[in-house]
C-alpha cells in the first residue's frame, strides 16, 4: 500500500475528476467510495480480534492472487445486491479499484526503495527488515502528502478521525462484496462479518498509533523493542509524526534511477509522477469496472492481472469463478 491517508487523498482527488462516473449521490455512497480507496487493507488489522483473526491472511491474498478475477467478482457481486443497496456497492468498487490503481503505480517504486535500503550492508538492515522499510517509507510519503494537500500535521487532522468512514448500513452492504469475492475468487466461505469487523478493528488500531509527542512515539517503541527483541519497531515504522514538510527524502524529486524489483525495469519517475500518471488513468479505471457487462475477460484487459503491488499474477487465466469451480 501506499498508506492511509495517500489513499484517502487519491480517492478525493478522483471524485473530483470524474464527476460523470461518480454520481456519489448521499453520503453513504461517498464514504463508501473512500473507504473502498483503502482496498483490503482494513483485513490486516482484524487481527486485533481473536475470534476473526484467521481471515487477517484474505488481505494478503487480495493484494496478491488473481486480481483481475477479484475485481470481477466484486463487480458480480454489486449486481446482485438489491436495487437500494447497489448504489452504495458500487461506489465502494469504483473505490476499490482506484486502491488497485495506486497500489499496482506506486508500489514498485516502494519496493525499490524497501530491497535498496536492506540490501545496501548496513548492519541490522538486512532482507529480513523489509516490511518494516516498507512501511517507514510509506508514511513519511504519507506524512509528506499530508502536508502538501492541507498544510497540516496529525496535530490537526487526525487520520482516526478523518477516514475509515461508513454507517453501520454502508458495512453491511459491503460486507456481502467481500463475502462473495472472497468465496468465488478464492474459494473461501469467510464471516459474513469480516470486512465490517476489519474496519473496527482499523479504527482502533488508528487510535493507537495516534501521537503528537515524540517522546511519547519513542517510549511506545522502545517498549515495543525490549518485548519484542527486534531492532525495529513496527509501532514506530507506522505512526505518523508532526512533521510540516510537503516533501520526503523519499519522493525522489531529485529523479534519480530505481529499479522495479518485479521487472528489472528502470525508471526515474518520482512520486508525484507515478501519483499523477495513476490519477490520469483514474477516470477510465472507475467507468471500466462500473461498466455493463464488466466481466473476468474485461477485467484482465485492464488490469493484465497486475496484483496490487505491481506484479503480474502469472496464474493461468482466463475462468471465471463458475468455470473454476466446475473444473474443480
Amino acid at each position: 500500500m501506499p498508506a492511509i491517508l495517500t489513499h484517502d487523498f487519491f480517492a478525493r482527488d478522483v471524485a473530483e475528476c470524474a464527476k460523470a462516473e461518480l454520481p456519489l449521490a448521499t453520503l453513504d455512497e461517498r464514504d463508501a467510495f473512500l473507504l473502498g480507496s483503502q482496498g483490503p487493507d482494513p483485513l490486516f488489522y482484524i487481527e486485533l480480534y481473536p475470534l476473526m483473526a484467521k481471515w487477517a491472511e484474505m488481505g494478503g491474498l487480495m493484494h496478491d492472487k488473481r486480481p483481475a478475477r477479484l475485481l470481477a467478482a466484486m463487480r458480480e457481486a454489486v449486481d446482485r445486491l438489491s436495487k437500494r443497496e447497489r448504489a452504495v456497492g458500487a461506489a465502494y468498487l469504483a473505490g476499490f479499484s482506484c486502491h488497485w490503481l495506486l497500489d499496482s503505480t506506486v508500489h514498485p517504486f516502494i519496493n525499490a526503495w524497501a530491497y535498496d535500503l536492506t540490501h545496501a550492508g548496513v548492519a541490522g538492515l538486512g532482507p529480513e527488515c523489509d516490511s518494516k522499510v516498507h512501511m517507514e517509507v510509506e508514511r513519511d510519503l504519507d506524512e509528506a502528502v499530508l502536508f502538501r494537500k492541507t498544510g497540516k500535521t496529525i496535530a490537526e487532522y487526525r487520520p482516526f478521525a478523518n477516514t475509515l468512514r461508513a454507517s453501520r448500513e454502508a458495512l453491511a452492504i459491503i460486507d456481502k462484496l467481500y463475502f462473495y469475492a472472497a468465496l468465488w475468487t478464492y474459494g473461501r466461505p469467510i464471516d459474513p462479518t469480516t470486512f465490517s469487523a476489519s474496519v473496527g478493528c482499523y479504527r482502533t488500531m488508528m487510535r493507537l498509533l495516534y501521537a503528537t509527542r515524540e517522546h511519547h512515539r519513542s517510549a511506545i517503541a522502545a517498549l515495543e523493542r525490549a518485548i519484542s527483541g527486534a531492532p525495529y519497531s513496527t509501532y514506530s515504522a507506522l505512526s505518523h509524526r508532526v512533521r510540516a514538510s510537503a516533501s520526503s527524502e523519499f519522493d525522489n524529486s531529485e529523479h534519480r534511477a530505481w529499479t522495479n524489483p518485479a521487472t528489472g525495469i528502470v525508471s526515474r519517475e518520482s512520486f508525484a509522477n507515478l501519483y499523477e500518471r495513476a490519477l490520469d488513468r483514474a477516470t477510465s479505471v472507475v467507468a471500466s469496472v462500473l461498466s455493463p457487462g464488466f466481466d473476468s475477460a474485461a477485467s484482465y484487459a485492464l488490469t493484465g492481472n497486475i496484483n496490487f503491488g505491481g506484479a503480474r499474477d502469472e496464474e493461468s487465466f482466463p475462468l471465471s469463478h463458475g468455470t473454476e469451480a466446475a473444473a474443480s
